[in-house]
């Protein structure tokens, strides 16, 4: 199995990472970038791990940071449609394609 991320998505991974680098650190940024690789890693070895939501999603923790990614496993891929931050509406990506 395999991932994959949304337009929205690789934009908002593209934003946190981008604000860690600047606002916080370069190894901090690598470190976020990682542990984001090492749970879609995850993901696509244990597709149900996540917390359920809607429309067949779910959600799972990056873990030392305050975002969570919104997957769903279809035909043998995961589909990353949010890097949702825990501080930010919530919610918001319920709109978007599942």
């Amino acid at each position: 199995m395999s991932y994959v991320l949304a337009p929205e998505a690789e934009e908002e991974l593209a934003q946190v990472v981008t604000f860690y680098a600047q606002h916080v650190s370069l190894n901090v940024a690598r470190n976020f970038l990682l542990r984001f690789e090492e749970k879609a890693q995850l993901l696509t070895e244990f597709p149900g791990i996540g917390t359920p939501t809607t429309k067949g999603r779910r959600l799972f923790p990056i873990g030392r940071y305050p975002y969570s990614i919104l997957y769903r496993a279809h035909e043998g891929t995961i589909r990353i449609s949010a890097i949702a931050a825990h501080a930010r509406r919530p919610g918001y990506w319920q709109k978007r394609q599942p």
